[in-house]
């Protein structure tokens, strides 16, 4: 009785955290409910695609040169709830994702890393600047997703049927969605060498999840191949090594703890390459001391990032790497370095003296950020909600334009 008692308080305090996550996560960005609109591709690809093409026409299309699977999914499942509830659900889904994933972060899986530390990043998760570009929609879902299946990869076996469900089904989804399952790769592969103590032990050891894996890796892999040159950008980088450093210090260093519309006079001389070459020989030197873990949150942010800047889609006109130095351009490429950035500071608390004290002095100092940025602004007002309402009104065959966010931006809709 009091085993059967204190389980039923775990899964009680479990569902009140994920719900308190969640809360935070609307609260954050109140009209992703109160307003819901779809995103850029959002409804110029997902929402567009499945309405006038059908649902299974479109589930397994490739966007960008490479499969997009959970935002066709996605949208696919919310049209279900009817057009002018897509965008809602749409949303819906995206919390939960995002919850899921921070609440991944909490649980006994991940027991390998002492619960403060984990709080700390899993609160960083839940409430980091320079996130409005990718929040909470569907379109950018792909780079949380990539995160949470590094999580998984790096976490406990899982020993409940529920937890290996969980891990296979985030696996095919993720690894179907976006480029990231080739970048995580090395990853899974540096984790089987070590466990098995070699590779040749590794690849006789290959289980299940291996094999899914890699189905996964070569389908984005072929795709990227074969089409990746005919949708994405041909515009000029623009790329140099002052350029670089720029970058990275005002998207990484700084931009992972304070908002990006606060720009320091850093960026354009060779201090930011100074600060650049410290941090990057300090994450290098724990490397070398450190196991697979902490090599694979390094190795796939770097694997993930210079893929970014090799192929990005800023402009399809004007040279790319300078517009990342514009406080909103190109959030989406730093999702996953932020966090990993944030982690190593977590880390370093852990190598000092006194290591509860400094995370504490930690969490102090990112509470007046998380205060002073709490509130990511909302969608404009666009007039999708009414455009919708007279469409939906409209008899079949109707062609419209629908506006959506941000503004500027339309999908072209056929009435069935």
């Amino acid at each position: 009785m009091n085993l059967e008692i204190k389980k039923n308080k775990k899964y009680l305090l479990n569902a009140t955290i994920f719900l308190i996550i969640v809360f935070l996560i609307i609260m954050r960005r109140p009209d992703i409910i109160s307003n819901a609109q779809p995103w850029a591709e959002d409804g110029r690809f997902w929402l567009q695609d499945a309405y006038n093409n059908g649902i299974f026409n479109t589930l397994f299309m490739p966007e960008n040169g490479y499969f997009q699977t959970i935002s066709r999914l996605t949208y696919s499942i919310a049209l279900l709830f009817g057009l002018s509830k897509a965008a809602l659900v749409a949303n819906i889904i995206g919390i939960l994702i995002r919850a899921c994933f921070i609440a991944f972060i909490l649980s006994s899986r991940i027991k390998f890393a002492p619960i403060a530390y984990r709080a700390t990043v899993a609160l960083y998760v839940l409430l980091m600047p320079n996130v409005a570009e990718g929040y909470p929609n569907i379109t950018n879902m792909h780079w949380y997703l990539s995160m949470y299946l590094l999580c998984v990869i790096m976490s406990e076996r899982p020993e409940s049927t529920a937890w290996k469900i969980h891990d296979y089904v985030l696996l095919i989804v993720s690894g179907l969605s976006g480029p990231f399952v080739i970048f995580i790769a090395p990853c899974l592969l540096m984790k089987r060498v070590c466990q098995h103590g070699g590779i040749v032990n590794a690849v006789r050891k290959i289980n299940s999840f291996d094999i899914v894996f890699t189905l996964c890796f070569l389908i984005q892999l072929y795709t990227i191949l074969t089409s990746s040159g005919a949708t994405r950008s041909s515009a000029p980088l623009g790329a140099s090594i002052q350029l670089f450093s720029d970058i990275t210090f005002y998207r990484i260093i700084r931009g992972a703890l304070i908002d990006n519309t606060w720009k320091p006079g850093i960026n354009g001389n060779q201090a930011s390459i100074a600060l650049n070459v410290i941090i990057i020989t300090s994450i290098l030197y724990y490397a070398l001391k450190s196991g697979w873990r902490y090599k694979s949150i390094l190795l796939f942010p770097s694997l993930m990032l210079g893929f970014a800047l090799a192929k990005p889609m800023m402009s399809m006109t004007d040279p790319q790497w300078p517009l990342f130095l514009s406080p909103l351009g190109g959030e989406r490429y730093f999702f996953v370095t932020n966090i990993a950035f944030f982690s190593f500071i977590t880390f370093l608390t852990s190598k000092t003296k006194r290591p509860a004290i400094a995370l504490l002095c930690l969490n102090i100092l990112m509470a007046t950020m998380y205060i002073r940025h709490f509130h990511i602004y909302p969608y404009f007002e666009v007039g999708y909600k009414e455009q919708i309402r007279l469409f939906e009104n409209s008899p079949p065959g109707t062609e419209a334009d629908i506006s959506i966010n941000p503004p500027g931006w339309k999908m072209h809709l056929i009435k069935k």
